[in-house]
């Protein structure tokens, strides 16, 4: 698993609200934004420590730790939810 470092990208916003992260990529302009993303309370928690510019392998010791997964399944989960977030342009890598 990569040692590198994620942080959000600069080009968006969030906010918690309800325990739910809210995050909002920030375009042009209001008219040129496509999407809002929700992220449940794991999501919420992994987007905080991101926001820390934590590496992939803490968030997987995060997942192995909160959610007692081997830890064959946490690195993968975590390498998917950082893909899907590196695809919408919500994270960069250092």
């Amino acid at each position: 698993m990569p040692f590198e470092s994620i942080q959000r990208s600069r080009n968006v916003v969030s906010r918690v609200v309800a325990d739910e992260a809210i995050v909002v990529p920030i375009r042009r302009g209001a008219a040129d934004m496509d999407s809002i993303y929700t992220f449940n309370e794991t999501g919420t928690k992994l987007w905080a420590m991101i926001e820390q510019s934590r590496t992939a392998a803490e968030l997987a010791a995060h997942l192995e730790l909160e959610y007692e997964l081997p830890a064959e399944k946490a690195a993968g989960d975590i390498q998917q939810f950082l893909a899907e977030l590196r695809e919408a342009g919500l994270i960069e890598t250092k």
